[in-house]
């Protein structure tokens, strides 16, 4: 998109700010405001006003889902706004091993998000296999999610013990348990105190054999990423089982401990088999114990080859994948705004938030059961009293 007098007015429509949202469209547009080259503004869905939606030009869909959100997007393509999906997972066919397949398998949904998906005029995605499965004759927009807050290259004190870690979820136990486990009993056999562990998030019932350090996740990405670039890792780990799931996510472990300056490990499976692009910024390995364990082994060896990971991956970090280069090749592909765009004005949204919160209700109650909806909320409540 050439920039012109009138700057394109970006309205992002969101639920909750999670990394996804914010490394998948977020980051970049609030960097191209603070450049000048757009308006941008990013809500809450059920902080919408009619203004919001007077006001765009061009809307970004993160990652909506509901019948509320489906109505909004309606009236914003009634009214002749460009609209763009935002999507880096495929939350059209989320495996039952998934926490949230629960909530995206429900029939309700999956009919919201596609009709969401239809009504748009491009999909924004870092993923090339979900641009291909959902793009089709639409706009595909590929970004790369950015780098943030990554740090200049130091080479690490040598003699020290290597610090050998891993960074997820506590959805990510599964692919601990099932590559990892005997890959690091392996590794902690053969090299003894001469390797530290670290967990950070998802603590693994193992982490203790392995005297491992277990590090609390925190909802906050920004302290999130505070925390991963204070821990002083040399190897961080990044297994990925091998399906079309997970094929179609981003390598944005990669992009982490790039920031962070750490050397990494990947699986050799998609989307990390992508890294090829950037050649000695990384290690990939085969997803079989004997192949990963070899793999950490030799790299906690190697100090000299380590460190010149390390120095390539933090210069990937501060280079292709910097903030202001990644927002300027989206800027680019962005489409020119409508003109003569439809005259509408944009009744109350009141209406349409009460529906939504009984219809948000009993799609929760229906997803986790009683139990678990009640689990749910005193979960929400407690991160809010305790400030997450």
């Amino acid at each position: 998109m050439e920039q012109q007098a009138g700057k394109t007015r970006v309205l992002l429509i969101y639920r909750r700010m999670i990394p996804s949202i914010r490394l998948c469209g977020h980051a970049q547009m609030e960097q191209l405001a603070a450049e000048g080259k757009i308006e941008y503004r990013a809500v809450r869905g059920m902080r919408l006003k009619p203004a919001d939606l007077a006001w765009a030009d061009l809307v970004l869909l993160g990652r909506l889902d509901s019948w509320y959100e489906l109505q909004i997007v309606k009236k914003l393509k009634a009214a002749g706004k460009t609209l763009i999906y935002l999507m880096d997972d495929d939350l059209l066919n989320v495996p039952g091993e998934v926490t949230s397949a629960s909530y995206y398998n429900q029939a309700c949904i999956q009919r919201f998000i596609r009709e969401m998906i239809r009504l748009s005029d491009g999909i924004l995605s870092p993923s090339p296999r979900l641009l291909e499965k959902y793009a089709g004759g639409k706009l595909a927009l590929r970004t790369e999610e950015p780098a943030l807050q990554p740090l200049p290259y130091a080479p690490h004190e040598p003699g020290k013990p290597v610090k050998i870690g891993f960074a997820g979820s506590v959805d990510r136990m599964g692919d601990l348990e099932e590559i990892l486990r005997e890959a690091l009993t392996q590794v902690k056999q053969k090299c003894g105190e001469k390797v530290e562990f670290q967990f950070f998030g998802a603590a693994p019932a193992f982490a203790e054999a392995l005297g491992a350090r277990c590090v609390p996740y925190t909802e906050s990405y920004d302290r999130y990423r505070e925390t991963l670039n204070g821990l002083g890792w040399d190897i961080g780990l990044a297994p990925m089982p091998e399906t079309e799931f997970h094929a179609c996510k981003h390598y944005n472990k990669f992009t982490e401990y790039a920031a962070a300056g750490i050397a990494g490990i990947y699986s050799a499976v998609p989307p990390y088999d992508r890294l090829e692009a950037f050649p000695g910024c990384g290690v990939l390995c085969g997803n079989r114990a004997e192949e990963w364990a070899e793999a950490i082994r030799s790299l906690a060896e190697d100090r000299e080859k380590r460190e010149e990971i390390r120095r390539k991956a933090s210069e990937c970090a501060r280079g292709p994948l910097d903030l202001s280069r990644v927002s300027d090749e989206l800027f680019r592909l962005l489409p020119q705004p409508r003109r003569g765009q439809a005259l509408c004005r944009f009744g109350p949204l009141l209406p349409l938030k009460a529906v939504n919160i009984l219809k948000r209700f009993h799609t929760s109650l229906r997803a986790h059961g009683a139990g678990g909806f009640l689990r749910m909320i005193a979960g929400r409540g407690l991160a809010r009293i305790r400030g997450k």
